[in-house]
């Protein structure tokens, strides 16, 4: 009897829950509902409930064999498998894994370190090593990949290289300062929040941002100063971590126009004439990515836990 885990990306926006067999990767349920982020970390808990309840029912009559829970936060998740921040929501005082105790072991993890992995395993970086996957859509994150595995950090928050503020100088007499914060300036929930403004429609996603693009010369402006701001700190990464390939998913970065624009716009970032035609490629997974990873990566836990 094949073996299926349960992934579910919890997102900024969305949560996607998925029953993922785990010898090859394969999705064979899956379901998406709105994340109510607004409502608190609770409200976003008892999503997950009702999601892996409904992945369980998917395959309680296949007679599948599901061996664990894993979710993927789009927050600073430790080593431990701790939730440590509360950018989108805040779970890090809810007894959540007594409240999914009845699904089994329950995995926690970043949510780009999760799609990083199942790029590394059945995806766009598998021939490659070292690889960086980069998330850019409500937020902005990335996951470097070495042999397989993304790396953690000392303490499992190597995820952010665009979440603080960069100063810089600049003006006739280097005498202006400037602090730019990435992720508050090009990161989707940003955009939209700035375009929403700018027409006066509070709610305005990313995604009608660059559906505007064709017809606003304000969106075209808005899009192409984002896309430049991103490609700087793109070239900044390949230069700091050199990888073999550069992995563009997430809900924008994903897009095939927008990772085409942004290979473009990044490779004059790119010091080293060696590294300038770096292979600057979307996420083969899409949008199952971060469930698919998070899935693997419960029941590769759940094998460990077991030999020790």
């Amino acid at each position: 009897m094949s073996q299926h885990a349960i992934g579910i990306d919890v997102g900024g926006t969305k949560t996607k829950a998925c029953l993922v067999r785990l010898a090859d990767g394969a999705v064979v349920a899956e379901r998406t509902e709105a994340t109510p982020c607004q409502e608190g970390g609770r409200a976003v808990l008892e999503l997950v409930g009702a999601l892996a309840e409904a992945m369980e029912a998917e395959g309680k009559p296949r007679t599948f064999n599901t061996t664990g829970l894993g979710l993927c936060l789009p927050e600073l998740v430790s080593v431990d498998g701790e939730p440590a921040s509360a950018w989108n929501f805040d779970w890090r005082d809810l007894d959540y894994r007594r409240h999914l105790s009845r699904f089994g072991a329950v995995h926690i993890d970043s949510d780009v370190r999760a799609a990083a992995f199942a790029e590394g395993w059945i995806g766009a970086g598998v021939d490659a090593d070292p690889f960086v996957y980069v998330t850019i859509s409500t937020g902005l994150s990335h996951s470097l990949v070495i042999g397989g595995t993304p790396y953690a950090g000392a303490r499992g928050f190597a995820i952010h290289f665009s979440g603080s503020d960069i100063v810089a100088f600049g003006g006739e007499d280097q005498d202006l300062q400037v602090r730019h914060n990435l992720e508050l300036f090009a990161g989707g929930k940003a955009l939209g929040e700035r375009y929403g403004k700018l027409i006066d429609r509070p709610g305005t996603t990313a995604l009608q941002l660059f559906e505007a693009e064709a017809h606003d010369p304000r969106a075209a402006r808005m899009v192409g100063d984002a896309l430049l701001s991103l490609a700087s700190y793109l070239g900044q990464l390949v230069n700091t971590l050199d990888p073999e390939i550069l992995i563009l998913g997430g809900g924008i970065g994903g897009d095939p126009s927008v990772n085409q624009r942004l290979a473009s716009l990044t490779r004059p970032f790119i010091w080293a004439d060696g590294a300038r035609d770096i292979p600057i490629i979307r996420s083969a997974l899409g949008d199952t990515a971060c469930a698919v990873g998070v899935a693997a990566l419960a029941n590769r836990a759940r094998r460990q836990a077991v030999r020790i």
